[in-house]
């Protein structure tokens, strides 16, 4: 079992950072392959004009780092994306990763569906949490993978979420269960 967390949040050390870390040691003691990527290290840029049949698309903008990092998802088993909540939805890195990923899905060659993906997310003010979700879940619909789950949690300081056992403990379940190690409990 191989597992991809995408982090998108430039700032490494900060709350989604630490709950990604969290999850990824749950996927591990399961017995999973973890890798995290950190989108903003990768010059991915956002996608350029594609065409309207989704099977002829032609990524316009491959010259970046995209086909990079598109190689590790094609290879992961589950997928779980980590960003922050910027402007009422995903970051900017996530975002661009996401839009390209419709110039390759109906094309052969490319292991895009059957994969498990979750979220971690993290927010400054209450109910921010599903401007995240509830963009990635529709994505996930498409790609036709299955969403096993989220996690939303409010913090403000940097590190604060290290506090939180709740949180802390939920992110390792999250982890264990892509991993398959509470899958069905």
């Amino acid at each position: 079992m191989k597992v991809l967390i995408l982090a998108g949040s430039p700032r490494k050390g900060g709350n989604t950072d630490i709950l990604a870390d969290e999850a990824a040691r749950g996927a591990r003691e399961s017995g999973a392959q973890v890798e995290k990527v950190y989108l903003d290290d990768f010059r991915i840029r956002p996608i350029g004009e594609v065409g309207d049949v989704i099977g002829q698309r032609v990524d316009t903008r491959a010259d970046d780092d995209f086909l990079a990092v598109f190689g590790r998802f094609t290879e992961a088993d589950a997928v779980i994306f980590a960003t922050p909540v910027y402007w009422q939805g995903v970051s900017a890195q996530t975002k661009c990763f996401i839009d390209r990923l419709s110039a390759y899905i109906k094309k052969p060659g490319y292991r895009i569906g059957g994969k498990a993906f979750a979220v971690i997310t993290t927010f400054g003010a209450p109910d921010q949490g599903k401007w995240v979700t509830e963009s990635i879940k529709p994505a996930v619909k498409f790609l036709g993978g299955t969403y096993a789950g989220d996690l939303a949690v409010c913090v403000t300081k940097k590190g604060e979420v290290r506090a939180n056992a709740g949180a802390m403990k939920a992110a390792y379940e999250l982890g264990r269960k892509l991993a398959g190690g509470t899958a069905g409990k």
